[in-house]
């Protein structure tokens, strides 16, 4: 009689987590990378070492933008190609804006008491990001329909849904409003005002 091994379920709780790791995957390194970038911004600004300095320091804040603005357009069709949820991918997405704004609160918390410093993760460039998130999220949703339809060659009219188009438009109004229009002095001089009111 020979014993034959039978492998042994991973708990309830094991797979679990090994499958919030799985969707999560997209996200982490949408933020990693924004962390990355940020880190190496606050070790060089300021340490000046050449003609190249500024040109470097411009390049690194555009480079910063691309996971903070427009990770949603890789991150949620990643996550739902994966088996995520709309809720699931919509929190993937917001993940780098949150990040943003904890490594903002957490600075400002060297200069300002801890709920200005909290105050401060609110701030203009914060929203600006949360809206283009959105908003890249809609491309990117369009783009996974359109390459799933061409890959199972379906055409049905019942797989369209208007959200992806709401999303890239309200996205992008709120980038806008928040970052673009008039430089953000339309959200940021009232956000000013709200603080002077706050904290005095």
């Amino acid at each position: 009689m020979t014993a034959t091994a039978q492998p042994v379920p991973a708990p309830d709780g094991a797979h679990a987590l090994g499958r919030a790791w799985h969707l999560a995957v997209p996200a982490a390194i949408s933020v990693v990378t924004l962390l990355v970038i940020d880190l190496v911004l606050a070790a060089v600004v300021g340490r000046p070492w050449g003609p190249a300095y500024p040109v470097t320091m411009d390049a690194l804040v555009l480079l910063r933008m691309g996971p903070l603005f427009f990770s949603g357009l890789i991150v949620w069709p990643s996550m739902r190609a994966r088996g995520a949820t709309r809720t699931q991918a919509t929190i993937g997405i917001l993940a780098t804006p949150v990040a943003f704004a904890i490594v903002s609160g957490w600075r400002a918390a060297a200069f300002f008491p801890p709920l200005e410093a909290a105050y401060y993760t609110t701030n203009p460039i914060v929203i600006g990001a949360i809206g283009a998130q959105v908003s890249s999220a809609g491309v990117g949703a369009l783009a996974y329909a359109i390459w799933r339809a061409r890959r199972t060659r379906t055409t049905s009219s019942s797989r369209w849904s208007w959200w992806p188009v709401v999303a890239i438009v309200s996205g992008t109004g709120l980038t806008v409003f928040a970052v673009l229009w008039d430089g953000g002095q339309h959200l940021f001089y009232p956000w000013v005002l709200l603080y002077g009111r706050l904290f005095g």
